[in-house]
């Protein structure tokens, strides 16, 4: 009987059943995990630091990459596929903590906006500054094509994930 401890390592380096097997789709994905894991810790770190739930961080993301486009709170629910009850807790926290306010909204006078603080932009700007100086140099070796292969393979495994992630939503 073999002893599966002896089998080679391109036996056992497979990242899941269904999985491309090949040993450079092993390595993407066990990189992608890996980032993935650091980020997790890098961002629960920090957020520790300044008293802030993953939950709120996410928020602050959708607030702060909105662009011109108000967030109101049901945006944030949806986004973050959280209850409302869970969006105005939520909100209560960063309100507390000065992240965010509340205002009226420009074109609907039932309903509020979310906007950031300027006291949100220098916490953030001091939460990932740090990993985006340890990114710089990172980026700074990688060509134009690289960084757009790179960038382009990251959007479609969001995607992807977005997508498996809808399919236990509607598979439970």
């Amino acid at each position: 009987m073999p002893d599966h401890h002896s089998r080679p390592a391109e036996a056992t380096a497979r990242p899941h059943s269904h999985g491309d097997r090949r040993p450079e789709a092993v390595r993407a994905v066990r990189a992608m995990a890996a980032f993935a894991t650091e980020s997790e810790m890098y961002l629960a770190a920090t957020g520790r630091d300044e008293a802030l739930h993953r939950t709120d961080l996410n928020g602050l993301r959708v607030v702060m990459s909105s662009g011109d486009e108000p967030v109101t709170p049901r945006r944030l629910s949806q986004a973050l596929q959280l209850s409302a009850p869970a969006t105005s807790a939520m909100l209560d926290r960063l309100e507390r903590l000065g992240h965010v306010e509340r205002r009226p909204h420009p074109h609907d006078r039932r309903s509020v906006v979310v906007v950031a603080t300027d006291h949100a932009h220098t916490v953030g700007a001091s939460m990932f500054g740090r990993v985006g100086a340890r990114m710089a140099p990172v980026l700074a070796s990688r060509s134009a094509g690289e960084l757009a292969v790179i960038a382009q393979f990251l959007e479609d495994a969001a995607v992807a994930t977005g997508s498996a992630r809808a399919d236990i939503r509607t598979t439970s």
